[in-house]
């Protein structure tokens, strides 16, 4: 994976997601950044997937009136330098 850097997600006032060429991911929330290999990013998504099913039968009908993980900008991956 030499000379890649490559923009996976990127949802503008949250953070993106980003393939490196150090074979690692790296998942920026706000200020933070945690580097992941590509076996721990795919954990990771499970467990919060997992948490958003648990946090669904717990809230029940209340949903909220946007959906947080319907971006309303297009989600066009790009190459960085």
């Amino acid at each position: 994976m030499d000379n890649i850097n490559v923009i996976l997600a990127d949802y503008p006032g949250l953070g993106r997601v980003r393939l490196c060429e150090c074979n690692s991911i790296h998942l920026s929330v706000g200020p933070i950044t945690v580097c992941l290999s590509a076996e721990a990013f795919a954990q990771t998504a499970i467990l919060i997937r997992n948490a958003m099913e648990q946090f669904t039968e717990i809230v029940g009908d209340r949903k909220p009136r946007h959906n947080p993980l319907q971006s309303t900008e297009p989600n066009n991956s790009r190459l960085t330098h």
